[in-house]
C-alpha cells in the first residue's frame, strides 16, 4: 500500500508540475517547445537529455519527450538511465517481466535517494513496454578508481568486468571537462578522478551503442556534467555520426546567452528552483 500511495503522490506532483511553462531554448537563442525537441528527434537514434538532478522542471521535460518520443517512435524507443547501474539490469529485467513486484525492485535496484523523481519515468516505460537500460558503472567499481587508480579495474573477475565498458579506456585528457577534474587535486589525485569520472562515461556510452541498434532510438537521462560541452559521453561515442544525436543540457538562468549553443536544446531554470527533493 505504502509503493501504491508513493506511486500515485509521485505521478499526482509531476502532473502538477505539468502546469508550468518551460523555459527552453534551442542553439540559437530562441524559444522552444517539447514539440520542438520532438520534431528535431526526427532523424536522431540518440537523445542525450543532462539534467539537474532534483529539479522539478528538468523532470517534468523528460517525461513529456518519454511520452512523445513513444507515440512518434512506438516499440522502436529506448530508455536508458544514469541512475541505474549496470550490475542491476537482471533486476530491472525481471521487473519488467513481472517476476518481481515493486517493492523488491525499488529496494534492490539500488535507486537514488530521489527516486520519487524517477519513479514516473521508470513506471511509464514498464507501462509501454520501453526497455529501460542501466548504463552507470557500479559506483564501488568508480569508487576504486578514484581510491586506487585505474589499474584497479584490471584486476578485477572476469564477473565484475563484464559490467564494464572495454578496457583499456582511451580518455581523451585534453577535454575541458576533465582537465578541471584534474586539476581539483594535485598530482594522481587528479588523474583519479578524472578515470572516476571517465569511467562512468565510458560505461554510459558502451550501454547505449550496445542497446541501441540502427533500428532502435534511445533517449538517455544523465546528469548535465556527462554531457557538457558535448563532451564526456560524447567522447566515448566517436563512431556515431554527430547528425544522429540530439543534445539537451539543463542549466541555472543566469543570463549567460553564450550558454545556449553548448546542446541542441537547452531547459533554463530559474535562479532559485523549485525541487522535488534533494539527491
Amino acid at each position: 500500500m505504502r509503493i501504491i500511495t508513493c506511486i500515485l503522490f509521485s505521478v499526482c506532483l509531476h502532473a502538477a508540475y505539468a502546469q508550468q511553462v518551460l523555459n527552453i531554448k534551442n542553439a540559437k537563442g530562441e524559444a522552444a517547445t517539447a514539440e520542438d525537441i520532438v520534431v528535431a528527434a526526427q532523424d536522431k537514434q540518440f537523445i542525450l537529455f543532462g539534467e539537474m538532478h532534483g529539479e522539478a522542471t528538468a523532470h517534468q521535460l523528460e517525461l513529456t519527450l518519454l511520452q512523445q518520443l513513444h507515440h512518434k517512435f512506438g516499440d522502436k524507443l529506448v530508455l536508458g538511465m544514469e541512475m541505474f547501474e549496470t550490475d542491476v539490469q537482471p533486476i530491472v529485467d525481471e521487473y519488467w517481466k513481472g517476476q518481481i513486484n515493486t517493492r523488491s525492485f525499488e529496494s534492490e535496484a539500488r535507486i537514488w535517494n530521489n527516486y520519487a523523481d524517477y519513479r514516473p519515468l521508470v513506471e511509464f516505460a514498464k507501462a509501454h513496454a520501453i526497455p529501460l537500460i542501466a548504463t552507470n558503472v557500479p559506483r564501488r567499481y568508480a569508487n576504486a578508481v578514484y581510491h586506487q587508480g585505474i589499474g584497479i579495474l584490471d584486476s578485477l573477475s572476469d564477473y565484475a568486468q563484464k559490467w564494464l565498458p572495454p578496457l583499456p579506456m582511451v580518455v581523451d585528457s585534453t577535454l575541458a571537462s576533465y582537465r578541471v577534474l584534474k586539476d581539483m587535486i594535485p598530482g594522481h589525485g587528479g588523474e583519479n578522478m578524472l578515470n572516476s569520472q571517465a569511467i562512468k562515461d565510458a560505461s554510459m556510452a558502451h550501454r547505449i551503442l550496445l542497446h541501441t541498434p540502427t533500428d532502435r532510438v534511445m533517449l538517455h537521462v544523465h546528469g548535465a556534467y556527462h554531457t557538457k560541452n558535448r563532451e564526456g559521453i560524447l567522447s566515448f561515442m566517436k563512431s556515431v555520426d554527430p547528425d544522429k544525436v540530439l543534445t539537451i543540457t539543463t542549466i541555472p538562468d543566469e543570463g549567460d546567452d553564450t550558454l545556449w549553443s553548448e546542446a541542441d536544446f537547452t531547459l533554463l531554470i530559474p535562479t532559485t528552483p523549485t525541487k522535488l527533493k534533494e539527491n
